[in-house]
Parts: structure tokens; C-alpha cells; sequence
């Protein structure tokens, strides 16, 4: 198997969640075998080792749970371009939440969730559930239409004390319209239960995913790095799924999309709205430039084969790993 690398970097306006506060994120897009194009990019905020380990560790041949899904993605991707086929071709990509940017203006925002028609935003959260509480609030206050919901996620930045002081100075149009929270703090079972029970609120559970089976209403599955079919397996059949991106290359993103609609024809009404549209929180370039979103429906590059974006991908420069 030859495999060779692009290196790329992509740049926010601004931290894109707790627990990060850069600005650049750097990745490598890979080709397995002159074909198959995958998507390494890790989050060392959450564990990964960076790039520069993890394409070392491709070279000797080691591994790691971002090496071994880039290598899935590029096995998929590449059996679709010897065919000469799209892997788009026929699906569906489920609808989407729209990934609230911190880092922008909110007016253009509000007036393009509005108008677009989207169904629900999702915000990221931080320790000072205070101004949390205010930007909600005041996000309520401007939905016109009464029914988008808000989901938010902490990244398990915060303490149980602090989480339950968010529910309890929740405003009514708030609390109305609050689909779910994500990772609020560290997950535990009981505790997580109990905070469902006793807040009376849903919660969705990303981090510490694997092997969790209580205490949660929602799993928030990313096929960029987990295997979502083993995941939902040991799932209970009442918890709903979200897939999303992983914040990642618009190859990554669109290995996303694609799994998510083979997850919709396999869980059906399962399937809540999902977090895929995640291309606007980056500086445009000329992948994410053949991406879109409107109204939650994310518009894919079908034209191509795999996962599109042959043009592009004929441009770039490649080393051998």
C-alpha cells in the first residue's frame, strides 16, 4: 500500500469551541494507493496526537483511531473513483442544524437562519453560563418564527453546580425552545440521569460515547472518528442520533455527509437533525468553496467521483509518507 500526504491548514475567525482557542487547525488529506483520498485531522485539545506525530506514526507504521478512520475514509472514498461513481449517487443528506459562529456577527446570522428556514441552531457554550444564558436569550428574543430550537454544547467544561445554575436561570423562551444540552460536564451515569430527571432536560453525550448506555436521550456521533454502526449497536433503540462533522477538511466533512445519509436509510425517524453544515466556519478555499449549506440541506459536490472534488485534488501537491 503506497500512501502519500497533502499537508493543509485551515483558519477560524476565532476559538470554535471550550476547550480550543486557536485560530489554525493543520491536517494532511491522504491518497492510498494513487486513488483513495482520506482526511487526517486531529483535535489535540481532546487527545490526538498532532499532526506532525501522527503522520510519523502512518510512516512507521503505527496507528491511531485518526489514522485508522482516514484509512477507512480513503478505502471508501477510492473503491467509488475506480468505479468512476459519486458516492453521493442516489442518497440523501439528512437535514442539519445550523453551526452558530461565535466569531461573527450575530444580525446576518439571525436573518439568514430566519429566512433560510432552518429548524434549529447550535451554539457552543463556555464556563460563564451567565452570558451563555444572555446571547440565548437574546437569540430568542429575535426568532420571529417561535419555533427554532437551540441546542448548546459545553464540551464538559463545566461542574454539575454550574449546570444546574444554567437550568435554573434559563429564561421561559428559552427553556421553551432548548432542544438539548451537549456534554455539560463530565459524564457519569447516575449523575447524568439525575440531571435529566431533576432539570427536566435533555442530554446529548459525545465525549466518553463508547460503552455509555444511560443518563442521555441523544448520541452525538462523528463517523470522521468513530464507527458509527458499532456505536448505535449498543445503543438502547429510544436514543436518538446526531451525526456531525468533526469540524474538519471539506473531505472529512463530506465523508461525514455521506455516512450520515447511509445512517438515515438505516435509522429512519432515529435520526434527529444533524450537525453537518460546518463549512462557514472556516476561511473559504477551493474545497470548501464547492460546498454550501441553505435551510439545514448541505449541498455536496456531486459532480466528481468518491467524494468529490476531483479538480481540486489534481492541483495539489503530494509526498510520499
Amino acid at each position: 500500500m503506497s500512501i502519500h500526504y497533502h499537508p493543509y491548514t485551515l483558519y477560524s475567525r476565532g476559538s470554535l469551541n471550550a476547550v480550543s482557542r486557536r485560530r489554525d487547525f493543520h491536517g494532511a488529506l491522504i491518497k492510498v494507493d494513487d486513488v483513495g483520498i482520506g482526511c487526517l485531522h486531529p483535535w489535540p485539545e481532546f487527545g490526538d496526537p498532532p499532526i506532525e506525530e501522527q503522520l510519523e506514526l502512518l510512516r512507521e507504521g503505527g496507528t491511531t483511531k485518526v489514522i485508522e478512520r482516514a484509512l477507512h475514509m480513503a478505502a471508501v472514498d477510492g473503491e467509488a473513483r475506480r468505479r468512476g461513481e459519486s458516492l453521493f449517487a442516489n442518497l440523501e443528506v439528512p437535514p442539519c442544524h445550523y453551526s452558530w459562529d461565535q466569531n461573527q456577527p450575530s444580525p446576518p446570522q439571525i436573518k439568514r437562519v430566519i429566512e433560510e428556514g432552518w429548524q434549529a441552531i447550535k451554539t457552543k457554550g463556555w464556563a460563564n453560563v451567565g452570558e451563555v444564558l444572555r446571547w440565548m436569550d437574546s437569540f430568542a428574543s429575535k426568532d420571529t418564527t417561535g419555533s427554532i430550537r437551540l441546542r448548546v454544547d459545553f464540551n464538559s467544561c463545566l461542574e454539575p453546580y454550574q449546570f444546574r445554575n444554567f437550568m435554573e436561570w434559563m429564561s421561559p423562551r428559552v427553556r421553551e425552545r432548548l432542544d438539548y444540552v451537549e456534554d455539560p460536564f463530565p459524564y457519569d451515569a447516575a449523575q447524568w440521569a439525575e440531571t435529566q430527571a431533576t432539570c427536566g432536560v435533555r442530554l446529548a453525550l459525545d465525549k466518553q460515547l463508547r460503552g455509555a448506555v444511560e443518563g442521555f436521550d441523544i448520541a452525538v456521533l462523528k463517523p470522521g472518528r468513530r464507527e458509527w454502526r458499532d456505536l448505535v449497536s449498543d445503543l438502547p433503540e429510544y436514543t436518538r442520533v446526531v451525526m456531525t462533522s468533526a469540524m474538519d477538511h471539506a473531505i472529512g466533512q463530506s465523508f461525514a455527509a455521506y455516512e450520515a445519509a447511509m445512517a438515515w436509510g438505516t435509522l429512519g425517524d432515529r435520526l434527529d437533525l444533524c450537525g453537518l453544515c460546518t463549512e462557514h466556519l472556516f476561511a473559504q478555499d477551493d474545497f470548501f468553496g464547492r460546498m454550501r449549506s441553505k435551510g439545514g440541506r448541505l449541498e455536496v459536490d456531486r459532480e466528481g467521483t468518491g467524494l468529490g472534488f476531483d479538480a481540486v485534488l489534481k492541483k495539489l501537491r503530494w509526498e510520499r509518507v
